[in-house]
């Protein structure tokens, strides 16, 4: 846990010879290394909550709940069981140490712990505790949110002009990192990667043959966090979105509408579900693959195939109320 992954210890090296005080050794060669100054480790999980104790930070029940807070906002990444802070960790980090340098300081946060500590066993009153706290730190979180605006926090001013329109640019924070673009957003839509890479031309893509189907508002294709989409244009007020991939169609007609077919699609995590192509005006659904073989029990005109550990693969109806199942093979789909 003491030094980085990078540092690895020559384990072919002898070890020293057996030495006495006073012994005579022979200088046989002199070999000179520069060593530069390395940055501490950085943490891992283990070397975190040891850090947390030895300030004082943090009880036992909680050091799980912090890594995990640090996890699920997107502050750090985890890289071979180390943290590496992302630029919103990064930005974060530097708006509480220069804006509430006393809340974010070892210190404050081990003494208010040993006052709540103390409320907890009885020893003190939790009224004046959260008065002396609550009182400055209202009034700070005021006065921050006069004085600073989001422009100053997310962007930092460089010493280059727009190539476009000589306006200022800046270092930024979107959705997909840090870049450069000019502060005269948005009448100039000026952008670069910040190794001085423009961004790259976007790719001719499939024009859109149909309307949003929930306001009739135009389709065009956009890219989100999960990858490239289909939304609607009138987003926020609509937030109809679809796969930009052509949809897997299976053979199978919709049992809830005639004319629809069921295709494969995802959800936005990139779970797979089967469903009518007539969404919305049709909403049937299924999360297990279905085949165009009917139920023999009930005759829905349908009948679904699901994988387990215990079961194997087996053809299940999907009509509630129905019990159907037997073993499914391959060959089955054959006939």
């Amino acid at each position: 846990e003491g030094q980085d992954d990078t540092v690895s210890l020559d384990e072919s090296t002898a070890p020293l010879p057996t030495l006495s005080v006073g012994d005579q050794l022979a200088l046989t060669d002199v070999e000179p290394v520069q060593h530069f100054t390395e940055p501490p480790p950085r943490f891992t999980e283990a070397s975190l909550v040891k850090a947390l104790e030895e300030h004082g930070i943090g009880r036992p029940s909680t050091y799980a709940s912090i890594i995990l807070t640090l996890k699920n906002r997107e502050y750090v990444t985890l890289d071979k069981k180390r943290f590496y802070p992302t630029d919103v960790g990064t930005i974060v980090s530097d708006f509480l140490g220069n804006h509430f340098t006393h809340y974010v300081s070892y210190e404050f946060t081990a003494e208010l712990e040993d006052q709540l500590d103390a409320i907890a066993r009885g020893e003190q009153n939790w009224v004046p505790v959260m008065s002396d706290f609550w009182a400055p730190f209202h009034k700070q979180v005021d006065h921050v949110e006069e004085t600073v605006s989001r422009k100053d926090v997310t962007q930092t001013p460089i010493d280059e002009a727009c190539p476009e329109c000589q306006k200022p640019l800046s270092i930024r924070l979107g959705r997909r990192g840090q870049f450069i673009g000019c502060t005269d957003y948005p009448n100039c839509t000026y952008t670069r990667n910040l190794d001085g890479d423009s961004e790259p031309e976007p790719t001719e893509q499939a024009p859109i043959d149909h309307a949003c189907p929930q306001c009739e508002g135009e389709l065009i294709h956009r890219s989100g966090r999960y990858g490239p989409f289909i939304g609607c244009s009138q987003y926020p007020k609509c937030k109809y979105i679809e796969s930009s991939q052509p949809p897997k169609t299976l053979d199978v007609s919709c049992p809830n509408c005639k004319p629809g077919q069921l295709i494969e699609k995802k959800t936005r995590r990139g779970k797979p579900f089967f469903a009518c192509d007539q969404y919305p005006k049709c909403k049937y659904a299924l999360w297990n693959k279905p085949i165009a073989q009917a139920c023999p029990t009930c005759k829905w005109p349908l009948t679904t195939v699901k994988t387990t550990k215990k079961s194997g693969t087996e053809r299940l109806c999907p009509e509630e109320g129905c019990d159907f199942k037997e073993a499914y093979t391959a060959d089955d789909a054959d006939s």
